[in-house]
Formats: C-alpha cells, sequence, structure tokens
C-alpha cells in the first residue's frame, strides 16, 4: 500500500494522541490483537486501521468525539483513495467554483488569474490567496475578500489592509487575518466531486453535473491528466453493483463518452436497481468479474457513461485459530 500524505497525516496524528495519553505501542498492539510491526507500520502510513480497530483506538485514547470525527473522516477519504488533506480554504474555493458551474479556465478568464494558480488554490493544502486575488475572485464567487481570507486560516493583518478590506465592501468576524507571502507549492492534480451510489437514487437523469455540484460534499484527487473535464466520482461497493466479487468500487462517469472509451455504463433500471451495462458483440449484458454475464433483461431509467472503472478487493479476514 502506497503512502501518501493524508496515510502519514493520519498515522501522526494517532502517535501523538498515543504520546500524550502516555499509551505505549505495544499496548495499542495488545489491544488490536495485532503485532508491534503492525503498530509501527500504522504510525507511519504504511498501514492503516479497519473502522473496527479505529473504534478501538478511539476508545483506548478516549478520544472526544471531535477528534474521533477527524480520525474516521480521513480514513474514509484514504478508502475512497484521497492523497492529500484539504485545508478549509481549498474546499472554499472548490465549493464555490462548482456551485456557479465554473471550469478553472473559465474562472480564470474572469479573474485574470492563471488557471494553474486556481489550481494550487484548491489542490495545495499550504496555498493561500495575495489580498488583490482574494479581491479578484470574491465578487465572480459571490463571497467577500475578507471571507476568503479568513477560510484560509492567515492572521494579523495590518490595519491599512483591514481599512481596504472595508471599504470594498468585506466584513471580519475578528481582526486576525494577515497578508500571506512566500511562495505556492504548485501541484497539476485535478479533482472532482465525489458522490456515494447511495446520493443517485434521488437522480432524475437530466443532468449529472448540475446534480453533483449541488450534492456532493466531498472530492477525489484525479491522478490522470487524460480525463476529459467535468468528471464525476461515484464510491460504491461490488455488492451494490452486483459485479461478482466482495470490495469498494470507484467509477469515473461523464454525462457524455469521449470517443476511444469502451461503451460501458452506470444504469439504474425501472426495477431501482443499480448495475453496470456493457455493449459486447452479441449484446448488451451486465458487466461482471466472476460469475455468468447475463443479458440485462430490465428497463432502464437512465445511464451515465463509465470512462474509468477502479475496483479494490476485499481481503479475507485471517481465520482465528
Amino acid at each position: 500500500m502506497a503512502i501518501t500524505p493524508l496515510k502519514t497525516k493520519f498515522g501522526k496524528l494517532i502517535r501523538d494522541y498515543l504520546r500524550n495519553a502516555e499509551i505505549r505501542q505495544n499496548d495499542l498492539a495488545a489491544r488490536l490483537k495485532v503485532s508491534g510491526s503492525a503498530v509501527s507500520q500504522m504510525l507511519h502510513g504504511k498501514i492503516v486501521p479497519n473502522q473496527q480497530q479505529l473504534a478501538t483506538i478511539c476508545e483506548l485514547l478516549m478520544l472526544d468525539r471531535a477528534q474521533a470525527f477527524e480520525l474516521q473522516s480521513m480514513l474514509s477519504g484514504i478508502r475512497t483513495g484521497a492523497e492529500n488533506m484539504r485545508s478549509p480554504f481549498n474546499q472554499t474555493m472548490f465549493a464555490l467554483r462548482c456551485q456557479r458551474g465554473l471550469t478553472h479556465q473559465q474562472l480564470a478568464n474572469l479573474s485574470g488569474i492563471p488557471a494553474s494558480h486556481l489550481m494550487v488554490f484548491e489542490n495545495c493544502f499550504e496555498a493561500v490567496p495575495t489580498l488583490d486575488e482574494a479581491s479578484k475572485l470574491a465578487p465572480i464567487l459571490g463571497c467577500t475578500p475578507a471571507s476568503l481570507l479568513q477560510s484560509a486560516g492567515v492572521g494579523g493583518l495590518s490595519r491599512s489592509v483591514i481599512d481596504q478590506l472595508k471599504k470594498e465592501g468585506g466584513y471580519l468576524e475578528e481582526d486576525v487575518v494577515s497578508e500571506p507571502d512566500g511562495p505556492y507549492k504548485f501541484s497539476t492534480e485535478r479533482q472532482a466531486p465525489l458522490l456515494d451510489l447511495i446520493d443517485l437514487e434521488d437522480f432524475d437523469g437530466k443532468s449529472i453535473d448540475d446534480f453533483a455540484r449541488r450534492r456532493a460534499t466531498k472530492v477525489l484527487d484525479l491522478s490522470s491528466g487524460d480525463l476529459p473535464e467535468n468528471v464525476i466520482a461515484i464510491s460504491a461497493s461490488g455488492r451494490d453493483l452486483a459485479i461478482g466479487i466482495p470490495g469498494t468500487v470507484l467509477l469515473l462517469v461523464s454525462s457524455e463518452r469521449p470517443s476511444n472509451y469502451r461503451d460501458l455504463d452506470l444504469c439504474r433500471t425501472n426495477e431501482e436497481r443499480f448495475l453496470l451495462q456493457e455493449s459486447r458483440r452479441n449484446g448488451v449484458k451486465e458487466f461482471r468479474l466472476a460469475g455468468t454475464r447475463k443479458p440485462n433483461t430490465s428497463g432502464v431509467r437512465w445511464k451515465l457513461p463509465v470512462l474509468e472503472i477502479i475496483i479494490r478487493p476485499t481481503k479475507p479476514e485471517p481465520k482465528e485459530k
């Protein structure tokens, strides 16, 4: 399992909690019924616990609800393929841009800020805007320069800058923001709105792009630069899609199928089932990794082109001796 910044952050957080609680790694290993080596790998981001083990960790460390929720959210992000932490500013920029239906290039054209900088604002945890950049973005995104700066968590504005913000119609809940300095860490990663399959029970089949903008509360880093714009990620289980093996499934879908992509669709049937449907030489059949590929005889209410499918089979739990 590859080490990512999010896994490293997750392990370090547990390590800090252990140190503060004065609990040894061997004590945690005994409670989890795993080896000390496994705990060490967990604390250094090489492996991650399952949900049951995380609940045991939170109980042993006597974490409050907020601390436990933070760890659970990070673990969910790791399980869905996320690699990096998202700052409040990253999340704010992504949400406001999606709400207005703008691509990075469209927002760049309107604001005069390069699209590469806008991608940094959504992807880099350390990114913060300058006052000039916040002032250009705010009217387009429907917020104030001050609120963008506050979401970036910067502190200590000079009086002249505070006065300038107020003059421009901005507001400050507290006079604790400061003008950022230092270079950005550029990233070429893209993001896609991330939905759970159950969210699509409310989808009417008309515009998946609009639906994702309204419904998505999470994002997924896209490692491939070959995917088209407006890709949407959908997380599901192998059981939900009846693909024949246990595990989790990540689908990258779009409203239209570009050329040179296979004829694979995510469908919602008239019987309220979700399934993957593939067009083959001998007809349209349900997609399976194991078992018989049977023809789909159900009527389809809507279907979405699947551009990429990522399957993570569940490893069987070792039998107790």
